[in-house]
This record gives structure tokens, sequence and C-alpha cells, in this order.
């Protein structure tokens, strides 16, 4: 029986995929008030009432019922199984309303949640409740009580993934350069901000010059258009020589003519980002430069009191005006308005993240 297993209580909302691969992506979800609500698997699941849910690209292909890899379960990889959940959904900002025993957690304690077997393992968090294992649930800290739940929902996910790979995986100082290919994204956004928060140089690239002001308003020092990125000087001529870390975030077909030739020596090149929709690359030598150095980033469990930090100093800052909503959060959309949502994110229309909230 998996870890995740419990027997519904109740019913909730919830937009539940019904109709995979449908056109438009609206069609694809039915709203139902009378799905089943879960109950706690055990001592050391939360159950959780969502009130905002951040949207991910890797949903546009759960929304289509595509396969994943083992390593997409996260904590639950030796229980990895291929039937996608009814519910998907990967985040969610919310109150804890049931703790099991061995958790930290108590009920009204304000919550975020990813990578947490939801959308993946289990029904994730397009819908009223969730469950979530505790180390994959995090405090967000008493500052939260005066955040509004949509600006909330807008940074999990985003905020510790640019967060980490910048600080963490690079290992980026105050005073570098930093690039973030592919920037109106929600991680792109929230790079331009933590890097410029703490002291970096910022160079940031977009499809669209509609979106340069947002990025120059964001905190953008420089902002260069994709199509400018065919030449590889263009951002050597900013930098000469070289960006000390690039956050990849379009994919690993980028790699090679556009994040290495940009890095310096020394420098790193962190890929964590599929925006451009390839998910499998041949790659050759040029995949990574002598002295440069290529890795990636993702939560993992070692991480965990890292991101507990980084989440309730973000929160903190927000209330404090430091970092303001309209930079990194695009728009709301109640949940069973998903499609409208999924084809905003599709189409590349966003600038920061898409949230669904759920009163």
């Amino acid at each position: 029986m998996p870890s995740w297993d419990n027997t519904p209580v109740g019913t909730m909302r919830a937009v539940e995929l019904t109709h995979p691969r449908s056109t438009p992506p609206g069609a694809c979800f039915t709203y139902r008030t009378d799905y089943p609500k879960p109950s706690l698997p055990n001592s050391k699941f939360v159950l959780v009432r969502i009130h905002a849910v951040g949207l991910n690209r890797a949903e546009l292909r759960a929304r289509n019922a595509e396969p994943v890899s083992p390593v997409e379960f996260g904590i639950f990889q030796s229980e990895f199984h291929d039937v996608c959940p009814k519910i998907i959904g990967e985040e969610f900002v919310g109150e804890v309303v049931e703790a099991g025993s061995e958790t930290a957690l108590k009920p009204g304690d304000r919550v975020a949640g990813w990578a947490y077997g939801g959308g993946k393992a289990y029904d994730g968090s397009y819908a009223e409740y969730t469950i979530c294992h505790h180390r994959r649930c995090w405090k967000l800290g008493e500052a939260a009580k005066d955040v509004p739940w949509d600006a909330l929902g807008a940074v999990p996910m985003g905020l510790w993934t640019a967060y980490g790979a910048i600080f963490i995986a690079a290992d980026t100082k105050p005073g570098d350069t930093v690039f973030i290919h592919g920037a109106t994204s929600s991680v792109g956004l929230w790079g331009v901000l933590v890097a410029k928060d703490r002291g970096c140089t910022v160079i940031a690239s977009t499809r669209q010059a509609s979106k340069v002001q947002k990025l120059k308003d964001a905190g953008a020092d420089h902002v260069v258009l994709e199509s400018a990125l065919a030449d590889r000087a263009t951002i050597r001529n900013i930098a000469p020589g070289g960006v000390q870390t690039v956050l990849e975030l379009i994919g690993l077909e980028a790699v090679e003519p556009i994040a290495m030739p940009a890095t310096a020596r020394g420098g790193t090149v962190v890929k964590c980002g599929i925006l451009g929709r390839v998910w499998k690359q041949e790659v050759g030598a040029g995949i990574c430069l002598a002295t440069r150095k290529l890795t990636s980033w993702t939560t993992l469990d070692e991480d965990y009191d890292a991101a507990q930090r980084v989440l309730i100093e973000t929160v903190e800052k927000i209330r404090s005006g430091r970092l303001r909503p309209e930079h990194f959060l695009d728009s709301s959309f109640e949940l069973k308005d998903v499609g409208k949502a999924h084809e905003r994110m599709e189409k590349n229309e966003a600038v920061g993240k898409v949230v669904l909230v759920i009163p």
C-alpha cells in the first residue's frame, strides 16, 4: 500500500483531469465541488487547506498525461508508478488544518509545499485540500499573515529554484555578474530579484520586446532580446570577461551555443529549466568548456532547513515592501478558470507567476 494511501473524508472543490490532451486546455479539466477530500495517511503527513496554487510548466506535460521519470517523484522514488493522478499541481500555499504527530507543524500554520508528491505520485494542488509529507512542507513565518494569498502563491517553487541555482549550485557571490537566460518566467524573475537583492549585476533575456521594461522594473541591469543571442559576442559585449553565473532556463539545447560561451573562466552554468520544451537533447564535447562548470538544481531533502530560512526571509521582505508582488506575480485566476490560466502560460503571455486562487 502506498505511503500516501488514505481514506477520504467528506468532499471538496477540485479540477479533475478528465480528458487529457484535449483542446482548448480548459477541456482537459472538469470542475467539481464533490471531489473526495483526503485525510492523513500517517503521522508524517499534514492536511492543508489550499488558498493559492502557483502554476508550473511541468503541468503542461501533466495536462497531457505524459509520462514522468522516477526522479520527479522526489522522496517517493521508491514508490514510482506511471499512472497520472486525477488532480495535478505541484505547489501550493495554505493553512495546516491537521498535522501528524511526527511533524513540527500545527493547525493554523501558514505553509508552502512543492516537490511534495502531489501532482506526480498522488493527487496534487488543483484542489481545496491536499496532503503533504512534512519534509516537503515549509512554514512561511508570521509575516505571511500580512501578505495576500495570491502573492504568497507566486513565491515558493520559483523563489527556491532561482535562489538555490544561483547561490547554492553556482556559489555566486555579491558583486558577481549573473546572466539569466529566460528571465520572464517565474524562476527567471525570481532570479533577477534575488541576485539584485544580494548585490549582483544582472543580465536578463527575453524573446519579446514588450517584456523588456518589466525586467528592468524588477532590477535587471541589462536586458537583451533572444534574437541577439545568435551572436555569441552579445553577452561578452556587456561583460567582456564573461559572467560568473548563467541561470539556464531555456534548456539543454541552449547550453552549448549560448550559455557556455557567455561564461567566464571558473564560472558556472546551472541548467534547471525547460522553457524551450525540449525534453531530450543530444550533446557533444562543447556542452562544457574547459575551466567552466555545468550543473543543475532541484530540491533535495538536505536543503530543507535552508529553504525554510529563505522562504521566511523572503516573505518578510515582501511585507516590508523590499520585494514587490508586481515584480513576480503575473496574474491570478479562480480555480474553475484553470484552462484560461494554462492558456496564458502556454502562449508565453505571462511575465512571472500565474496563480490559481481558492478562497
